[in-house]
């Protein structure tokens, strides 16, 4: 099971999405940003927690990991 953790937007954009961690350092994404060991995920209050944003880079990396195991 991949963990999924908020961070700084990777595209420019302001405020946290979410990342995808590797499985083989918990402190880098599939994106390849290291993230501190500090990071959390946003608390419900929030704003960024009402907002489903996700790294597109992460995505496409765990998309692309889970076709090639079920291949």
């Amino acid at each position: 099971m991949y963990e999924m953790r908020a961070g700084p937007a990777t595209t420019g954009s302001s405020g946290l999405v979410w990342h995808v961690l590797a499985k083989d350092d918990a402190r880098t994404t599939l994106c390849g940003r290291q993230l501190s060991p500090q990071a959390q995920p946003p608390g419900p209050a929030r704003e960024e927690a009402t907002t489903e944003r996700y790294c597109s880079s992460c995505m496409t990396a765990f998309r692309e990991t889970m076709e090639t195991a079920t291949r």
